[in-house]
């Protein structure tokens, strides 16, 4: 196993949009553990995805990952710790055309309501 550098973006109904991560300042994940992925902030901090975002509609959500890397999973939890939704990610194809060739996953079409507590995590694999 080894550490992962992730980041991303989640894309809201209303047009707006949050980092998942800043590409001059990845994160590091360690592979085959899941956990928490925050938002940057206007200011450059980090926090949970419902902080900034609560009420409003997640559309898209799009992943990149370190060379190598695979999405095993990627999930929204409630502040109760359930599911809410759930995703199987693949290993990005730099040979192909289109957004494969850009994220690990890319989910597109979706609705879902920020709610209070709301925190996505992603487990990686390589």
């Amino acid at each position: 196993m080894t550490d992962t550098a992730v980041q991303g973006f989640v894309v809201f109904k209303d047009g707006s949009w949050s980092h998942l991560f800043n590409a001059l300042d990845a994160s590091i994940l360690v592979d085959g553990t899941e956990e928490e992925v925050g938002v940057r902030t206007v200011g450059g901090s980090q926090e949970s995805l419902y902080k900034s975002n609560e009420g409003k509609l997640i559309e898209r959500v799009a992943v990149q990952l370190a060379d190598g890397s695979i999405v095993a999973t990627l999930r929204l939890y409630d502040a109760k710790n359930g599911i809410v939704a759930a995703w199987i990610g693949n290993e990005r194809n730099v040979a192909a055309k289109g957004a494969h060739k850009v994220y690990d996953i890319n989910v597109k079409g979706l609705a879902i309501p920020v709610t209070k507590g709301m925190v996505l995590k992603i487990n990686t694999t390589d």
